[in-house]
């Protein structure tokens, strides 16, 4: 989060006898906490339109993440006033069951300052000033909720982070239907289109620090095979700007090894974790065998050979693996390699089809779709392919993304045929799912790791 939108400035931290809440991450289910989230009042405790809009934010983010429920507001026996001047009566908040309290103020300039309170011990969790242009208060609410969620979980905050997806215009005729990419922040607000339309753009990817995605485009105007390939460009989603991963020369280079045919490609890169390289999977005679492009020599070294179908690779976090999906052995698999194609290993070991598997932030699971019959499954499992759990199911689900804090998934999903794609977004427990709102057809989210571009 930088500084040009928001100036942090901690007041006081108790010490910390309240325990911050350890959530293990595993099937069982886990009870949200009820937490009373005042509605922030001006310097003489009154109320405030600023304050309200903040206030019902954050509790939108804490109740979407699954591990909160808010209380009703209409049970509070403090007033705001009563707050301001003489601070929390934790008995008051004890009887109406709340185990958690946020209270503060906010002035014209859109500066909060809160607390947050351990019902149970009285003890002050949390004092902070959050500050920034009233342009930017959902902003401000968003870190508001990320410093909440962090001090009770211990986990980082994910609230103000971006979503950026492939939108379809609707249209009978396929050939007539237009794509975009769409930027939205997680919580379905602030939609920004970040492409005008004119041609087919797919699956985009993000950079590890946030600033840039990757993206395959296909002209619709294509008049030569060059033209007809698949380009992949990178972008700057803040400005718009953008430029091509893989260069006019090696694309052609490329298109001479596949016999003059155009070159095609089923996924966008993913970028290393230093961002010096990407990995991707590149359609030769049919067969599609993966690659890593380096940026400061734009050298293209070939890692798996074009016998089969190796495709939707991506990096372990540390960059010294690769996991991708293969048939190289009859049916799909999601296998690893070293990031030099070394040391191909075989992970997954259930029944049916496996594809788009990606590492968590966290390093400790993969997430992967998965084809048995006609049901689709979501499911993650470790980097050995141990401990397989199948997380969310529907008539359609792939293309998962993970939060940037390894807690939640998200994920394009349709309910039936010629159903509208939507995007969800389930946590690893598979307890708890929600739909992101979003303008017609939505599918291929990426989740920004962080929000460096704010």
């Amino acid at each position: 989060m930088s500084t040009r939108l928001f100036t942090l400035l901690l007041i006081a931290f108790s010490s910390f006898c309240a325990q911050a809440l350890n959530i293990e991450i595993t099937r069982g289910n886990i009870a949200p906490d009820p937490i009373a989230i005042v509605d922030f009042y001006d310097k003489s405790g009154n109320d405030s339109s600023d304050g309200s809009e903040v206030a019902e934010i954050v509790r939108n983010d804490l109740e979407t993440s699954g591990l909160f429920i808010s209380v009703d507001p209409a049970s509070f026996l403090e007033s705001k006033q009563t707050l301001c001047q003489n601070g929390a009566n934790i008995k008051n908040w004890n009887i109406i069951n709340a185990r958690f309290l946020v209270h503060g103020k906010i002035t014209s300039n859109i500066t909060v300052e809160f607390e947050l309170i351990d019902v149970i011990t009285g003890n002050r969790m949390l004092s902070l000033k959050v500050s920034g242009s009233k342009a930017k208060i959902r902003r401000i609410a968003h870190a508001i909720s990320d410093f909440i969620y962090e001090r009770i979980t211990n986990e980082k905050g994910y609230f103000n982070t971006q979503v950026i997806y492939v939108e379809t215009s609707d249209n009978r005729i396929p050939s007539k239907r237009k794509t975009r990419l769409v930027r939205i922040d997680q919580d379905g607000f602030n939609r920004k289109p970040l492409t005008d339309g004119k041609e087919l753009v797919t699956t985009p990817r993000y950079a590890a620090d946030g600033k840039t995605i990757a993206y395959i485009s296909y002209s619709d105007k294509a008049k030569d095979v060059l033209g007809k390939s698949a380009h992949v460009y990178i972008m700057n989603p803040e400005t718009g700007s953008s430029k091509l991963m893989i260069g006019k020369d090696l694309m052609k280079l490329l298109i001479r090894k596949n016999h003059g045919a155009p070159v095609q490609m089923t996924y966008a890169p993913r970028f290393s974790p230093d961002g010096e390289n990407a990995v991707l999977a590149i359609i030769i005679d049919g067969k599609s065998a993966i690659y890593t492009i380096n940026f400061a020599t734009n050298k293209l070294t070939q890692l798996t050979e074009h016998s089969c179908i190796d495709t939707s690779p991506g990096f372990s976090n540390d960059g010294n693996k690769i996991v991708f999906t293969s048939n190289r052995q009859g049916r799909e698999a999601i296998y690893t390699m070293d990031s030099d194609g070394a040391n191909v290993t075989r992970i997954s070991r259930g029944e049916g089809k496996y594809s788009q598997p990606t590492y968590s932030p966290r390093g400790d699971l993969i997430a992967f779709s998965k084809q048995i019959g006609g049901q689709f499954f979501i499911g993650v499992m470790k980097e050995d392919g141990s401990g397989e759990r199948l997380i969310t199911s529907g008539y359609l689900v792939e293309s998962p993304c993970w939060a940037s804090n390894g807690r939640y998934i998200i994920y394009s999903t349709e309910t039936g045929p010629g159903a509208k794609a939507k995007i969800a977004v389930v946590d690893i427990t598979g307890r708890h799912t929600r739909m992101i709102n979003t303008d017609g057809d939505a599918s291929y989210p990426a989740w920004s790791p962080i929000d460096k571009t704010k």
